[in-house]
């Protein structure tokens, strides 16, 4: 009952931030945005009596720095250390797969097919957005091919026809590809109407993915 009652303080924070973004209402934002993550935090601490302790440690890695990156990109002129936050989360979130990947006897095939999909859709992302990049082209392409690993880590980390929680980690690991996509293609391409509730709407429901899983699959298990 009370993980419940995070996630729904979760999900309702979420929804009051997508409406104040809707109303361009951004000077209110800093009582929801910096909320959202550490939410989660205390859903995935209050549920987390199955996962390992090491396991615990990179997750709380992870949150941390994706609430550190929230929180400096809401400052235009902060943008490289929110990236760079964003990233170490990001290499948070793979070790916490990749140690999810192997101790999960028999270690989960590799899937070729989606590890040469994936390298090929951040690929010809790179090189849409490259001649846009400017002095920036270097750290985007980093990050890109750090959060593409994420996808991959999270990809061959589950035996997805009998790890049903799996899916959640999935989707969640997808949706926070499309995210900071159009991150990018609003920042360094064009703007998109509507385009910061899709950014905020697609990384809130990622991360709640990636937790909620990571919770669900340890809670399987055990």
């Amino acid at each position: 009952m009370i993980t419940s009652r995070w996630l729904v303080l979760y999900f309702i924070t979420l929804f009051a931030d997508l409406v104040l973004i809707g109303l361009n209402m951004d000077a209110f934002r800093y009582a929801t945005k910096p909320l959202l993550v550490p939410l989660l935090a205390a859903y995935f601490m209050s549920s987390a009596a199955d996962v390992p302790g090491k396991q615990r440690m990179w997750m709380y890695g992870a949150l941390f720095s994706c609430f550190l990156g929230d929180v400096l990109l809401m400052f235009d002129n902060l943008f490289l250390p929110g990236l760079g936050s964003f990233l170490v989360g990001h290499l948070f979130y793979i070790t916490f797969f990749l140690t999810i990947r192997y101790s999960n006897p028999p270690v989960p095939y590799c899937k070729y097919p989606l590890v040469f999909l994936n390298a090929a859709i951040i690929i010809g992302f790179i090189l849409f957005l490259m001649p846009y990049l400017g002095n920036l082209a270097i750290p985007v392409i980093i990050y890109s091919l750090v959060i593409s690993i994420t996808v991959q880590s999270v990809i061959h980390a589950f035996h997805y026809r009998y790890q049903p929680a799996a899916w959640y980690c999935l989707i969640g690991a997808i949706l926070f590809l499309l995210s900071d996509s159009l991150i990018a293609l609003g920042k360094f391409y064009h703007p998109m109407s509507a385009g910061g509730i899709l950014v905020m709407l697609t990384y809130g429901l990622a991360q709640a993915g990636l937790v909620h899983g990571s919770v669900k699959y340890y809670g399987d298990k055990s």
